[in-house]
């Protein structure tokens, strides 16, 4: 009976070790899974936002999609997100690209904003550079793009200005010709940046040359793209 007792014992304590283990192989393995990624996407045009949020939640990310960004806001207080997806093109009448980046910062919402854009926008693209934007997805993207795009911004937590003073350090520009080239990546005329920098036009013009020739381009467009590649 005593043996018996004892090898029944000994099977209750070899199934709760089994059992405790698996239990802490659980723990393990939840503690170890990816969090999911949370992103916020403003896109007022129904089929474009529809694809995108697919494109997301086929990365494996939570979506939550919304058109204006009254939404955006209302959605932000609910629960936190790691990116902010927004066009910088929506419909007329409502905020775009540029004023929602605006006003997530008067919100204080410390939050990355990728923003979507076509060639045609340079301009407009420039100004979302200044107001913040971390990162810039051109149109037409793949949804490899989209991926490559998001990862880099988790990545590289300094977004365009750490992707700028990157691209100007392995240009091998001297001090002068990086000062010159972020007021060429801000839109700034050939006046405007002599006024800044407090040199003539000419001496001015001469910088954009090298800096145009140490990058390998020949314009103020090819040189934005060098800085930024999408």
């Amino acid at each position: 009976m005593l043996a018996e007792k004892g090898e029944v014992m000994t099977a209750r304590l070899a199934k709760s070790g089994l059992a405790s283990g698996m239990q802490e192989s659980r723990r393990r393995d939840t503690g170890t899974m990816r969090r999911t990624r949370q992103i916020l996407l403003i896109e007022d045009e129904a089929v474009a936002g529809q694809a995108l949020s697919q494109s997301l939640q086929g990365l494996g990310m939570a979506c939550r999609w919304v058109s204006t960004f009254e939404e955006a806001l209302a959605a932000w207080k609910e629960m936190s997100y790691d990116a902010v997806i927004t066009d910088i093109m929506l419909d007329t009448g409502k905020p775009d690209g540029l004023e929602i980046l605006r006003k997530i910062e008067q919100a204080g919402m410390p939050i990355p904003v990728v923003v979507i854009s076509a060639f045609a926008d340079q301009t407009r693209v420039k100004e979302a550079l200044n107001h913040g934007a971390a990162y810039l997805l051109e149109k037409p993207f793949s949804t490899s793009d989209l991926k490559r795009v998001l990862e880099r911004l988790w990545q590289e937590p300094k977004g365009l200005i750490g992707a700028r003073e990157r691209a100007l350090n392995q240009a091998t520009l001297t001090n002068k010709e990086c000062e010159v080239a972020r007021l060429l990546l801000k839109g700034l005329s050939t006046q405007e940046m002599a006024r800044l920098t407090g040199n003539s036009e000419k001496t001015l013009k001469q910088h954009i040359s090298t800096i145009y020739e140490k990058c390998g381009v020949s314009s103020r467009t090819e040189f934005f793209h060098y800085i930024f590649p999408t």
